[in-house]
């Protein structure tokens, strides 16, 4: 990869990112770099010290901003932003170039999240209920498991802890908002308690309705209002001193008519459609005083993702029938244990998921079908159930088991590990009936290392490489795909990656005056990725009754990434800037990779920090992209034009109990088109200028 002139200017001159204050009466600085994270080597240590490219987002960032979703809290964190539309339920994540839901592993405290849809997004639950969010760039299989070829999103629901006053015991928090552009209301409310030193309880509810957004460009986006709630019900409860027990239930709900494509733009129709999310958790930590080899977490999770859709209209009559089902269920084991021997740091554990997905749909079946114009003519009379063949179900167990060492030597470190990780696919018994001379049941398996070293050069710096593996096992669709009456593809091989970083941190206090704080981190790395699964329906190179899916491709990718720190008593100044460019298997660019991103947040505080104040500014370059032209009817490039949205916010504690806020999201209205969720095309217009204000009363 050619640096560009801008990241080299930039790498070469001294570094500024974000910040908080604890009074007293030396304040404690702490940039976004000095956050506390497990994400990276699953024991506690800053992002900073971890030699990892890790970020954590916190509650705070994400209610100074008024975010809806986690989405629209990534603009600091470089190469990690959202692909797919502005509608609701229309974005999936997207780390260093990977935006497919497959190959960036989602958690919620724990549980494995997912959910696969055809021009849908992967992730729909309110940003209100989450006290962090941690995101790990690249490969981090050898402790999160198969599918983190990208990265990881590890996000914490809240708790009782962040509302409860030291000495309190039982409270409330309500909050009241608006936002402008679509005319949204929203309004939530916890209810939180600790009745005994043991026991800390919370209860929440989200509500959120709105009209449709107004785009950029000032046109409406038809069919992108929102209605949706959220419920948040979690406990705690301290069985000793070193010991606990945790059971949390999260939901999500949105139910409403939209585009049957929320991803990308064009006309595909409209259905009526209902999301559900819900996680459901149950954890146990056992973590004795003076005893090294004993610091143990069980969690055990299960996540629903349901999509119905009903009614749809034109070509989608057929398509969706009387109802078509989506489901997927996930039951999630994570026995995991740390001691500490010597120098030495051991974690391992074991990890085990059950992933059942559903994909049906209930119509009168077509007796009669044009094949010139795809319409059906004459319906069967009776209602049948029949499945996806585009979307088929079927059951994915996993497990893996793992062992990760952390040695300390004076200013050395080093972590290595390795993962051993196996899968058994198999098809529903409706599809096993329909090829009962073949073993439908597919079995995958893959061993995998890592190894990171860091050498601390001096007080204040710090290098460090990294090379890890990561791999994903083909998905139950791409196994058991029949789109176009194609055959299955039951040889499908597991798709691998290799990732090699090379970084160095900085750290320093008391820069410009005694109450000041500089943290920097700048990363190069370079993912290669071979046995890639590609969907081909190509009738002339690939033609029916062939496979859809095969591990034909490969790509290269590399990339830089700065962050960039300071506080101060009175503020903060943040900077990130990210690149990634690379290569596919023919020598062709990878058109789907994001545009280099600059992103500038800063903040001042009044008034003992009563009044919080902040802006941000996020440039992103133009890229290059395939483009589909009509008059042609080929793919030929183009640009995605280059543009920077400004934000502000504030924040007003007026007193003990009521709380002021108010963000604007692209203050100068700025026109500009989003990424598109599928090829990362260019996508719909983004949504134009939102002012957003909330008022909270706690009590």
């Amino acid at each position: 990869m050619r640096l560009s002139k801008l990241a080299l200017c930039i790498a070469s001159v001294s570094l500024p990112v974000m910040a908080q204050t604890n009074s007293s009466e030396q304040p404690q600085l702490t940039t976004t770099l000095d956050a506390v994270t497990v994400t990276a080597t699953r024991t506690e240590k800053t992002v900073l010290d971890s030699s990892q490219a890790v970020n954590v987002i916190s509650s705070e960032s994400i209610e100074n901003i008024l975010a809806t979703t986690i989405f629209d809290s990534l603009i600091a964190v470089p190469n990690v932003t959202s692909t797919g539309g502005p509608r609701s339920g229309g974005q999936k994540f997207s780390v260093r170039g990977f935006n497919d839901a497959e190959d960036v592993l989602v958690s919620i405290d724990g549980a494995i999240q997912t959910f696969e849809k055809y021009r849908m997004g992967s992730f729909f639950s309110d940003a209100e209920l989450y006290r962090t969010v941690s995101i790990k760039r690249g490969p981090s299989t050898v402790l999160h498991g198969g599918g983190a070829l990208g990265g990881v999103v590890e996000m914490e629901l809240k708790d009782a802890s962040d509302f409860l006053a030291p000495d309190q015991t039982a409270g409330a928090k309500i909050k009241l908002g608006h936002h402008g552009n679509n005319n949204e209301n929203n309004g939530s409310i916890y209810a939180y308690a600790r009745p005994t030193e043991s026991l800390d309880i919370l209860a929440a509810y989200v509500k959120r309705q709105s009209d449709d957004f107004e785009l950029s460009n000032g046109e409406t986006l038809d069919n992108s209002a929102i209605e949706a709630e959220s419920v948040l019900l979690k406990g705690e409860y301290y069985l000793t001193e070193s010991s606990l027990v945790g059971l949390s239930y999260s939901q999500t709900e949105d139910a409403q008519r939209t585009e049957f494509n929320t991803t990308d733009p064009g006309a595909w129709g409209t259905v009526y459609r209902t999301v559900k999310q819900s996680v459901t958790n149950l954890n146990y930590e056992f973590n004795p005083v003076n005893n090294p080899y004993i610091d143990l977490a069980v969690r055990f999770g299960n996540t629903q993702s349901h999509v119905t859709e009903t009614d749809g209209k034109g070509m989608l009559e057929d398509y969706i029938g009387v109802e078509s089902h989506y489901e997927y269920n996930i039951n999630t084991l994570d026995i995991m244990n740390t001691s500490a021997l010597g120098m030495h740091a051991l974690t391992y554990g074991v990890q085990y998921s059950n992933k059942e997905r559903v994909g049906e749909k209930l119509s009168y079946p077509c007796v009669n079908l044009d094949s010139q114009t795809y319409q059906c003519l004459a319906y069967a009379t009776q209602l049948q159930t029949t499945e996806m063949t585009s979307q088929p179900g079927g059951e994915q167990k996993r497990l893996g088991i793992y062992i990760q060492d952390e040695f300390n030597w004076q200013d050395l470190t080093l972590t290595g590990g390795v993962r051993y990780e196996e899968y058994k696919s198999k098809a529903t018994d409706m599809f096993a009936a329909q090829f009962a001379d073949q073993d439908t049941d597919v079995e995958h398996s893959h061993l995998v290392p890592a190894i990171t070293a860091s050498y601390q050069l001096l007080p204040q710096l710090t290098i460090f490489a990294s090379y890890q593996e990561g791999f994903r096992a083909p998905l139950l669709d791409e196994i058991y795909d029949q789109y176009g009456n194609r055959n299955p593809n039951l040889a499908l091989d597991i798709e691998i990656s290799r990732n090699k970083e090379i970084g160095m941190s900085y750290q320093t206090r008391n820069v410009f005056s005694g109450n000041d704080s500089l943290t920097g981190r700048v990363i190069y790395f370079d993912t290669q990725v071979d046995d890639e699964i590609q969907s081909n329906t190509n009738s002339v190179t690939n033609p029916a009754p062939s496979p859809r899916y095969h591990n034909s491709g490969s790509n290269d990718r590399d990339g830089f990434e700065l962050e960039v720190n300071y506080a101060h008593v009175i503020g903060y100044l943040n900077f990130s800037y990210s690149e990634v460019s690379g290569d596919d298997q023919d020598g062709q660019p990878l058109w789907y990779l994001p545009a280099d991103s600059a992103a500038i947040t800063a903040g001042l505080n009044f008034f003992d920090s009563t009044l919080r104040t902040g802006i941000s500014i996020q440039n992103k370059a133009s890229r290059d992209v395939l483009a589909y032209d009509s008059t042609t009817a080929t793919y030929q490039p183009t640009k995605h034009d280059s543009y920077t949205l400004f934000g502000i916010n504030a924040s007003w504690d007026i007193n003990e109990q009521w709380n002021a806020r108010l963000a604007v999201d692209n203050l100068f209205d700025q026109e500009y088109q989003v990424m598109a969720g599928t090829g990362g095309a260019i996508g719909d217009y983004g949504v134009g200028r939102n002012i957003k204000t909330q008022v909270s009363f706690k009590f």
